[in-house]
This record gives C-alpha cells, structure tokens and sequence, in this order.
C-alpha cells in the first residue's frame, strides 16, 4: 500500500509538473504574436511611402500587443491562401477577417473588431442598383477568394449577373474606371479611400443600401485555429479591456466613417413605382403614402415555370415571394391589409388556406376574396395580390433570387 501511495504522489508530481511546464510555454508563446496581414487594403493595412505598415488593423493588433505585454510580428500573406497558412502554422492569427458562417467551419474568431459594410459602386446617374433586376446582364466586379465575391456568386450570378473576379483591389478599379465592368462590390471604407475619395472616382458613387448577406458576414475579427483556444480567450480578453478603457472607439473614429446618405426619398406621397425584373406591363408593386400596392404574385421560379409540385408548392412560393418583396419595401406579413386570391380550380381551395394560414398570424388576418380564374399567368395554379401598410418611405432593399 505505502509503494502504491508513492508510486500515485510520484506520477501526480510528474504529471502536475508537465502542465506546469505546458502552462510556462503556452504563456512564452505569447510573447510573441505573429499575424497575418495582406497590406494592400488601406485604410485597414497598407504601407506608407517609407515601407512602415499602417491602417486600423495595424493599430488595433499593436494595441492588442501591448495589452498582452507581448511583441507583435506581421507576417505578409496572399489573403486567398491566409486560412490553410494558419493552418499550417506559418504565423498565430489572421488580423481582419469577415467572420462568415462558412469560415468559422474552418477555424474559430474572436470577438469582433468592427462592423463590415459593403456596398454596390458605379458611375453617378447609371440606374444601377443592388438589385437582380438592375443588375442583370451588368458586369460585378469582385476580389477573388472575398467574402463579396461568394456572395455574388451565390445571389447573382444565377440570375443572370456576369461576375469578374480580380487578384488585385488596383486591378478591380482600373477596370471600374475605363468601362470594363459596370460596378463593383466592395467594403464601404476601402473603396472611399482607393477610389471615391480620388479625384479619378468622382464619376463614381454608392448606389443603393447596404449589400447585406450570410455569405459576407456582419463584422470582421481575427481568426485563429480550434487547437488554439489560449490565444483567442486572451485576445478577447485584451479586446474588452481595450474597449472599457476607450482606445478601441478612438482608434476607430480615425478610420470608420459614418455610413454614407442612402438615396434620398423621393417628394411627395406618389405614386411611386417599382418595375418587375423583367419587362412586363405593370409594375411589382406601386407606393401611395404608406400603402403599397402588389400586383399579382404567382407560384413560379426564378425562371418564370410553375413550381414543381402542385398547388401547395406552388402557393408556398408565392408566400416566399410575398414575404421577401414586403421585408424590401420594409413592410412585413403583419402589415397586410387586404389580398385577392385567384385559383385555377376552387377545389383546390381548402390546400392552399392551409398553406396561407401558415404565413399570417390568426389574430391578424387581412381581408381577402377569391376568385375563380379560368388560366393564370403561365399556367400556374395560383396567384395572390394584396395591399400592405409600409413604414415612412424608406428605399426598398436589394432583392436576391429565390
């Protein structure tokens, strides 16, 4: 028993020993951090005329740095290839990346440094818009590997948006400014400082609201691998500290512009109309006021074919249209006042009040009528158009496909 007892003590003071010595190195480690950066995105990191690194990640890493008493190092990465480098250890922490769902399958961020905004770019007076229907046909220009450019691939792309896609931000902007694309999509601060702020981007301006989307994400951080939990707690922890002691909004307000105006509202109640994607002859949906006005909606794809599946599927795609065309002209399902139902066959009257009901809450039922319509729009089944109160105009949203 007493060999046991030592043998037990002998092994715990080995054992405590070797995560006391574990616990020695992972805090050496952190004397140093090496990022990753790739300093051709000013105001975020770039060099100056003298070769010095600059720019809001810089400044927030340093910052970071000094609050872990540990020594930064800038590792020059090709940011297409930044996740696998991390991966293989070539530095610690990618400084500035949009922290989106399809990334953090990948490795694990911090907390967030600072929100990410993007926006459509294009010559002032084009009528481009961050729309489907506006862009069709239009050349996007994207960075390659770019949050922005998944989005784009994803959204538009299938509806019909050519996509270029560029290694280099100076590459994207010479061909912006000599015709070659029509737009580009690009973070609201860096396209101001490389182009808009120049006296070559004068033509050229924001067009439309913010481009929002799961593919580009809400906010940038600093990535780091799962097998490294220690360096992203203490990260966080030199973040917050950061933050209550007010460098972090200081250091913010020399870079991050307030968001720029969104087209002005135009005068008057209306009526103001918004034409469908395609050349039809009649509007989407026309605003008097608060009231919006939607013409008839019926059960078919992006394609313009009934969807697949019958009446149920396809009075399911119309309340998807439904909701997506109230949520961009700020309005929602709530918000309906009145509908008119119209139906191929009466019969099928019961299936699809099954489905409408899933979509509107009981207390909150907006009058309707139905009617029996001997063919609908490209043979569909159904067909729905309502009247909606909207909130004080505010330009409606950039629509994505179904």
């Amino acid at each position: 028993m007493a060999l046991a007892k030592i043998f037990v003590l002998s092994v715990g003071s080995l054992l405590s020993g070797g995560l006391f010595i574990g616990a020695a190195t992972a805090a050496a480690a952190r004397s140093e951090i090496r990022f990753a950066i790739s300093p051709l995105f000013p105001p975020y990191e770039s060099r100056d005329a003298q070769g010095q690194l600059v720019g809001l990640n810089i400044e927030l890493g340093n910052a970071l740095c000094a609050q872990l008493d540990a020594r930064c190092t800038w590792v020059d990465q090709i940011f297409t290839l930044s996740i696998d480098a991390l991966e293989s250890r070539r530095f610690d922490a990618i400084m500035g990346m949009a922290s989106t769902p399809q990334r953090r399958q990948l490795i694990d961020f911090t907390d967030d440094l600072y929100p990410l905004t993007t926006h459509l770019v294009a010559r002032k007076y084009s009528g481009l818009l961050p729309t489907v229907r506006a862009l069709k046909g239009k050349r996007v220009g994207v960075l390659t590997g770019s949050n922005r450019e998944a989005f784009a691939l994803a959204q538009w792309a299938p509806a019909g948006v050519i996509i270029k896609s560029y290694w280099l931000n100076d590459q994207l902007i010479r061909s912006l400014v000599a015709g070659d694309i029509d737009a580009t999509l690009q973070g609201t601060a860096e396209i101001r400082q490389e182009l808009l702020d120049t006296e070559q981007g004068q033509p050229f301006d924001f067009v439309g609201r913010p481009v929002t989307g799961q593919q580009m994400g809400t906010a940038v951080a600093i990535g780091v691998r799962k097998s490294d939990p220690q360096l992203r707690g203490d990260l966080n922890r030199a973040l917050e500290q950061l933050k209550q002691s007010g460098e972090h909004q200081r250091i913010l307000q020399r870079y991050l512009q307030e968001e720029p105006e969104t087209a002005a509202a135009p005068d008057g109640d209306g009526p103001h109309f918004y034409p469908t994607e395609i050349a039809l002859p009649f509007s989407e949906a026309v605003r008097v006021g608060n009231t919006l006005y939607i013409s008839n909606i019926a059960g078919l794809d992006v394609r313009g074919n009934p969807v697949k599946g019958g009446t149920g599927a396809q009075m399911k795609q119309v309340m998807k249209t439904l909701h997506d065309l109230l949520e961009r002209h700020h309005s929602s399902l709530d918000r309906v006042v009145k509908c008119t139902l119209m139906l191929a066959d009466l019969d099928d009257l019961a299936l699809v009040n099954e489905v409408y009901l899933g979509y509107f809450d009981r207390s909150r039922l907006p009058a309707r009528s139905v009617l029996a319509v001997r063919r609908l729009p490209r043979s569909a089944r159904v067909a729905l158009e309502c009247v909606a109160l909207t909130e004080e105009y505010r330009e409606p949203e950039a629509a994505v496909p179904n």
